[in-house]
């Protein structure tokens, strides 16, 4: 009886979970929609919160990223490259063929354009300009352009010897300077030289004059070569010499301007100079404002540097010279013109405008 027990409980069970089992079917086919919806949005929020964690991670190793990508497309593009100059030299003879086909049918293209068409384009004529019968105008031409040529190589060849006769002349210009120094100094003390000094004076000026360019060792026209770049970059760059100016004391300014600044820009005795002196000036001035002046009227009443230096420049008769260049013209064409009535005397201002 207890093999029979076992199969009766054996089948029993069946029966409970195969009942168990056609209800749950039954209850999985009647909530079918619900059952797709919810495993949608669960696949979904998996799917984004496993791309959110890759964005994040991306954002974290953004420069690998971009190292690995470009990495990536150099060796696709080394190996598209490649690939493509292997399948050229495998079939150059090809490429040859056909580009002498497309450069042949071009060819003839173009004269045929050329001999049929009135108006041909620029482009053809001149492909076949070399073909076109020449006039004795043309030949004219082409002997006067050979000459300008000529004529401009033999131009720029003769001002590269001039540079180089320049380079020599600022040599000398300055062993001049030197010289004209130590003339005028002799000059101005020559009354108080005895017959003693005047002689060995003498013999140090003939010394001095036999020493020319030829005596200048190379490590000397270095130095002078390095002292005309530092007196054209001082020249051409006025920020140095503004700030230098501020930070003298007050009392030296006058004096360094005078003995260092103005004996750079000689004294504004060319245009050149002049402007650069001026920019000078400028950038002096602006360095002044940003450092001394708080207000505006501060400019007008606290007597600044630069202005006072500027005025003190332009009262010799080097400024008087300048004023005259540039306010000479318009203050003759304004005393020409007779419309004009220029009076000073107060009386006559007012009862010429009381009438």
């Amino acid at each position: 009886s207890a093999p029979m027990l076992t199969r009766l409980q054996a089948r029993a069970r069946g029966f409970l979970l195969r009942r168990e089992l056609t209800q749950r079917r039954f209850f999985l086919k009647r909530q079918l929609p619900a059952i797709i919806t919810i495993q949608a949005h669960w696949r979904r929020y998996r799917q984004q919160r496993a791309y959110r964690q890759r964005l994040q991670y991306l954002y974290q190793h953004w420069r690998s990223v971009v190292k690995i990508q470009a990495c990536v497309r150099m060796w696709l593009t080394r190996r598209r490259y490649r690939a493509r100059l292997r399948h050229f030299r495998k079939n150059v003879w090809a490429v040859v063929k056909i580009q002498a086909f497309f450069r042949a049918n071009k060819a003839r293209e173009d004269y045929r354009m050329l001999v049929s068409s009135q108006s041909p384009p620029l482009s053809v004529v001149r492909t076949f300009a070399h073909l076109l019968e020449q006039s004795d105008a043309d030949i004219r031409q082409e002997g006067e352009l050979l000459r300008l040529r000529g004529e401009v190589v033999r131009t720029i060849r003769a001002n590269r010897q001039l540079e180089s006769d320049l380079d020599l002349m600022d040599l000398k210009i300055g062993l001049l300077v030197r010289n004209r120094v130590t003339l005028q100094e002799v000059v101005s003390h020559c009354k108080k030289l005895t017959k003693k000094n005047k002689e060995q004076l003498s013999d140090m000026m003939a010394l001095d004059k036999q020493k020319g360019l030829k005596s200048l060792s190379k490590e000397k026209r270095e130095k002078l070569e390095a002292y005309q770049h530092l007196f054209y970059l001082l020249q051409t760059q006025p920020l140095y010499l503004a700030q230098l100016i501020f930070l003298m004391p007050q009392s030296k300014s006058t004096r360094f301007l005078e003995s260092v600044i103005f004996t750079l820009f000689n004294y504004g005795s060319d245009c050149r100079e002049a402007y650069l002196l001026l920019q000078l000036f400028t950038a002096a001035l602006r360095q002044e404002i940003r450092l001394k002046v708080d207000q505006p009227q501060e400019v007008v009443t606290g007597n600044p540097t630069v202005i006072r230096l500027l005025l003190s420049f332009y009262r010799n008769i080097r400024g008087h010279n300048a004023l005259r260049d540039v306010l000479g013209p318009a203050l003759r064409e304004l005393l020409q013109d007779k419309g004009h009535s220029i009076r000073t005397d107060p009386v006559e201002i007012y009862k010429s405008w009381v009438n």
